[in-house]
């Protein structure tokens, strides 16, 4: 196994198969575990002082950019359907839409595969860049309400902007074990 170089961003980048990961992977995975804590902790603080000021929060979100200057109940969302071989639904994942400071745009999704292994959420997520991906968005469901239901039982709805669909192969980078294709919003393992 090689560490190698470190990527443009100053991440080294570690690809493990069936091995064992080296320790700076595993003092990486516990920072960012520490700093998700911190997050939640944070979180909780702001929740709560939400709650005082008489407002409520809305529903789960399973993929998203972290920053509260970037994103509010109004900006556009996704339902992706991760599907069975089968064709039934395997899982939902609401996933939000944005535009970079370059003005180009991207959605999030989940590595399932990632969060199996114990990685840490906000490390389990992929952001889709048009540059590197292209996808397009179909508006004709833009406005439609979807009824979910959030892992603790309670059901919440998601107006999205339409529905996405990728052509090329999406790989997840931190386990390189999750590609999947995405057609009107279902999520293909291939």
């Amino acid at each position: 196994m090689s560490d190698g170089k470190a990527a443009s961003g100053g991440t080294p980048l570690i690809h493990v198969r069936g091995g064992t990961t080296s320790s700076r992977h595993d003092r990486q995975q516990a920072e960012a575990r520490q700093a998700a804590e911190v997050g939640r902790r944070q979180k909780a603080k702001q929740d709560a002082a939400v709650s005082q000021s008489g407002m409520t929060r809305q529903g789960f979100v399973s993929a998203r950019i972290h920053s509260l200057r970037m994103m509010d109940r109004g900006h556009p969302q996704l339902v992706l359907y991760y599907m069975n071989r089968d064709k039934s639904v395997k899982q939902e994942c609401v996933s939000e839409v944005f535009v970079a400071d370059d003005g180009d745009s991207g959605f999030t999704l989940v590595c399932p595969k990632c969060l199996e292994r114990g990685v840490a959420h906000g490390l389990a997520q992929m952001k889709v860049m048009n540059k590197h991906r292209a996808f397009h968005i179909d508006p004709r469901r833009s406005g439609e309400m979807v009824s979910l239901v959030d892992p603790w039982g309670q059901q919440f709805h998601v107006r999205i902007c339409g529905t996405v669909t990728c052509d090329e192969v999406i790989r997840c980078d931190s386990c390189n074990m999750f590609s999947v294709r995405i057609e009107g919003s279902r999520v293909w393992e291939v």
